[in-house]
C-alpha cells in the first residue's frame, strides 16, 4: 500500500522487432512512453538518432471506418484479435486500399449528393419565402443599391444577430424556423458587404449563393421541378447506403477482423510515438513498474530474441527535466480513496501515500459528525442509485457508501434514526446530553491525528536522510514532544487536576528548552551530526517556531468541528420534528406532518451530508497533509488497449 517503485526501460534492436516488442508493451498496459532526448545524455547519439511521432495507422482506421459511415451503421468496438509477424504496415494499407477503394468513391459521391439536396433545399425554402413578391434569386443577387446574404444559423446565434444589427446597417429578415435553425434574409448596403461578411461568420452563417440558386430555377414549374430533383437525390443516397449495406452484410466478419487488426496496431505504435531509429536500429525508453519487469524481460526474450534491454534505477536518474510518474498500489477497499487524496494533489514519487490513513479517518469523521441510522440508509441508497445512473463515479460512490456505514454504525452509538432518540438506546453515548464527553473525544481525536502527521513527516525526513529536521525542526521530534507537553499541561489546567509544583517547572522548562533546541536547529545538526548544509538564520526559525506554535493551536480547536456538527445533526433533526408537530393539528395536519418529515429529513441528508463532506475533506487536507504532505506527482498513465476517451475495454494479454 504504497507508491510503487519505477524504472527507466530502454529497448534497443532491430525494425524488424519493433513491432512485437511495441506489442507486448500494449499487452502488459504497464508502458508510460518517454522521450529519448531526456534518457540519452550522448549528444553524439542524440545526433544520429531520428524519431517518429506520428502513427501511420490513423488514416487506416479511419478509412476503414468509413464502411460503416456509408452504410449509415455504427462503427464497432474492436475486439481482442492476434496480430501475426506478416501483418506488416504495408501489408496493412494493401488490405485497406483494397477494401475502401469503392467505398471511397461511394463516401464521394455520396458527400456531393448531400451537398447538392441542401442546396436543393435551401431554393425550395427560398420560393416559397418570397412567393406573391416581385423579388427573385437573380434580381437580389445582381441588385447595385444593396446586398444580399440568404442562409441559416442556429436560433440562438440568431438572437446575437439580431443584437449584433441593431447598430450596424444591416436588415435581418426571419424567412422561417426549422429543426433549431433560422432561415433569413440578410440586405445591407455597398460598402458594407466585408464587415456583414464578418459579421455573419462570427455567428456561423451558412450561405447559400444567390446565383447558385437561380441556377436550380428552370421550366414553366422550377418549384415543382426543384422537389423532383430532391426526390432523385434522395432515392440516389438511399442506394449508396444499400448498396454499402449489402457489401457489409456480405463481408461483416472480414471487415470487423481488419479492423480490430488495425485498432491494434495502432495501439502498438502509441507506444512507439517517440522511437528513435538509427542505423537500422530502434530505440525505445519509457516507465514500466519495478515488479514487472522480470516478465517483460521474458516475454521480450521470447517474442524479440534480439532486442536488448536496459534498465536505470530512479537513485540514478539525475538528468534535470525528468519527473518520474506515480503510481498507486493499494488494496480495492483503500483504492476509492485515492481519488479523495487526488483531489487535493497526486503523492509525488516516493512520497507517503496518505489514501490507507484518509480511508479509515475519513470514515470515522463523517460518521461521528453524521451519526443516523435512518439518515445513513439513505445515503447508501442514494449513492447506489447515483451510481447506477450514471452520475455518479464509482469511487466516489463506493467512498459514500463507505460512509453511510460508518453513520449507521455511530447512529447506533447515539441511539439516533431519523433524529429521532429514544426508539433504539444508546450504547455509547448521546450527542445533546454528553456534550463535555463529545468535545474530549473530538480534541483527542485531533491531538492524535496531528500527531500521527508529524510522525509522518519524520519518516518522511528520513527517507530524505536530512536527520537534523527530523530531531531539531518544529515539526519532527522537537515539534512533537513539545505538542505532547502543551497538549498534557492544557489538559492538567482544563481539568484542574492536581499537579506539584516542580512537575508544573520541569514542563515548563521542557518546553522552553525544545523551543531553544528548533531556534539553534540548524546549529545543532551542523555541529552533533555533522550535517553540511548553510541553514537558516536563528531569527527565521524562531518565526517559524511560532508559526508552528499557532498553527498547534488552531488545528487542534478545528477538531471541535467533530462534535459541533454532531450537535448540528441533532439540533436539525428535532427542528424538523418539532415543525411537523406544530402543523399536525391543522386541517390535513397527518398530511403535512408526513410531507414536511419527508422533505425535511432529505433536506437534511443532502445540505448537511454536503457541508460534513466538506468539514471532513478540510480536516483531512489542513489539519491533517499540512504536517507531512505535498503532493505534485505525475500519474502514471500507459499505453494499453483502452484508447483515452474511447468506450473500448481493457484486453486481456492471451487474447491479443
Amino acid at each position: 500500500m504504497a507508491v510503487m517503485k519505477m524504472v527507466a526501460l530502454t529497448m534497443i534492436g532491430p525494425q524488424s522487432e519493433m513491432e512485437p516488442v511495441a506489442r507486448q508493451m500494449v499487452l502488459t498496459g504497464g508502458f508510460q512512453p518517454l522521450p529519448l532526448d531526456i534518457l540519452i545524455n550522448d549528444r553524439s547519439l542524440r545526433s544520429k538518432l531520428t524519431t517518429e511521432t506520428e502513427n501511420p495507422y490513423d488514416e487506416l482506421v479511419s478509412k476503414i471506418s468509413t464502411i460503416w459511415k456509408v452504410a449509415g451503421e455504427v462503427v464497432p468496438d474492436p475486439q481482442p484479435v492476434t496480430i501475426t509477424k506478416d501483418f506488416t504496415l504495408s501489408h496493412a494499407r494493401m488490405l485497406v486500399e483494397q477494401t475502401s477503394r469503392r467505398l471511397q468513391v461511394w463516401e464521394q459521391r455520396r458527400r456531393v449528393l448531400v451537398e447538392e439536396e441542401e442546396l436543393l433545399r435551401a431554393t425550395k425554402l427560398f420560393v416559397e419565402a418570397l412567393s406573391g413578391t416581385e423579388f427573385g434569386p437573380r434580381e437580389l443577387a445582381e441588385g447595385r443599391f444593396a446586398k444580399t446574404f440568404f442562409g441559416y444559423l442556429s436560433n440562438e446565434n440568431f438572437q446575437r444577430l439580431m443584437e449584433s444589427g441593431e447598430e450596424s446597417p444591416i436588415a435581418i429578415n426571419e424567412l422561417t424556423v426549422s429543426n433549431g435553425n433560422t432561415w433569413a434574409l440578410i440586405i445591407t448596403v455597398p460598402g458594407y458587404e466585408e464587415s456583414t461578411k464578418k459579421l455573419l461568420e462570427a455567428v456561423y452563417f451558412k450561405e447559400f449563393s444567390l446565383k447558385d440558386i437561380a441556377g436550380q430555377l428552370d421550366g414553366e414549374d422550377p418549384l415543382a421541378l426543384v422537389e423532383k430533383r430532391i426526390e432523385n437525390h434522395q432515392r440516389a443516397i438511399r442506394g449508396l447506403a444499400k448498396a454499402a449495406k449489402d457489401m457489409l452484410r456480405e463481408h461483416r466478419a472480414d471487415y470487423e477482423l481488419l479492423f480490430s487488426q488495425l485498432y491494434t496496431m495502432q495501439r502498438v505504435y502509441d507506444v512507439c510515438k517517440g522511437r528513435g531509429e538509427v542505423s537500422g536500429m530502434f530505440v525505445l525508453s519509457g516507465w514500466i513498474p519495478a515488479d514487472t519487469y522480470a516478465e517483460i524481460s521474458k516475454t521480450i526474450a521470447e517474442e524479440a530474441p534480439m532486442t536488448t534491454l536496459m534498465v536505470e534505477e530512479t537513485q540514478d536518474i539525475s538528468y534535470s527535466g525528468i519527473r518520474i510518474p506515480t503510481k498507486l498500489k493499494n488494496n480495492a477497499f483503500f483504492r476509492s480513496f485515492q481519488d479523495i487524496v487526488a483531489m487535493y494533489s497526486l503523492p509525488s514519487y516516493g512520497e507517503i501515500d496518505p489514501s490507507p490513513i484518509v480511508a479509515i479517518s475519513f470514515i470515522l469523521f463523517f460518521g461521528f459528525m453524521f451519526g443516523d441510522v435512518g439518515h445513513g440508509i439513505m445515503i447508501f441508497l442514494g449513492s447506489m442509485m447515483l451510481v447506477k445512473r450514471g452520475i455518479m463515479r464509482r469511487s466516489l460512490g463506493q467512498v459514500m457508501k463507505m460512509a453511510s456505514i460508518s453513520s449507521m454504525f455511530f447512529g447506533l452509538m447515539y441511539g439516533s434514526i431519523f433524529g429521532i432518540e429514544g426508539v433504539i438506546p444508546e450504547i455509547w453515548l448521546n450527542p445533546m446530553h454528553d456534550v463535555n464527553k463529545l468535545l474530549a473525544v473530538s480534541i483527542g481525536l485531533g491531538v492524535f491525528m496531528i500527531s500521527l502527521g508529524l510522525l509522518l513527516n519524520m519518516i518522511k525526513q528520513y527517507r530524505a536522510k536530512d536527520f537534523g529536521r527530523l530531531l531539531f525542526d518544529g515539526q519532527g521530534l522537537a515539534g512533537l514532544a513539545l505538542y505532547w507537553t502543551l497538549c498534557a499541561l492544557g489538559m492538567i489546567y482544563i481539568t484542574g487536576s492536581p499537579i506539584s509544583e516542580f512537575t508544573a517547572d520541569l514542563m515548563w522548562g521542557a518546553i522552553g528548552l525544545l523551543i531553544l533546541v528548533m531556534i539553534f536547529r540548524d546549529i545543532l545538526a551542523r555541529y552533533i551530526l555533522r550535517q553540511k548544509g548553510d541553514g537558516e538564520s536563528p531569527v527565521l526559525n524562531l518565526f517559524e517556531i511560532m508559526h508552528n506554535l499557532m498553527s498547534f493551536v488552531s488545528n487542534t480547536a478545528s477538531f471541535v468541528r467533530l462534535a459541533a456538527f454532531a450537535l448540528n445533526h441533532v439540533g436539525l433533526s428535532l427542528a424538523v420534528i418539532m415543525l411537523s408537530e406544530m402543523v399536525r393539528s391543522l386541517p390535513g395536519g397527518i398530511v403535512m406532518k408526513g410531507i414536511i418529515l419527508i422533505i425535511g429529513n432529505l433536506v437534511i441528508v443532502c445540505l448537511e451530508g454536503l457541508i460534513v463532506f466538506i468539514q471532513t475533506l478540510r480536516l483531512e487536507y489542513y489539519e491533517f497533509f499540512g504536517k507531512f504532505y505535498k503532493g505534485g506527482g505525475s500519474a502514471f498513465k500507459p499505453v494499453g488497449w483502452k484508447k483515452e476517451g474511447g468506450k473500448f475495454s481493457q484486453a486481456n494479454a492471451e487474447d491479443l
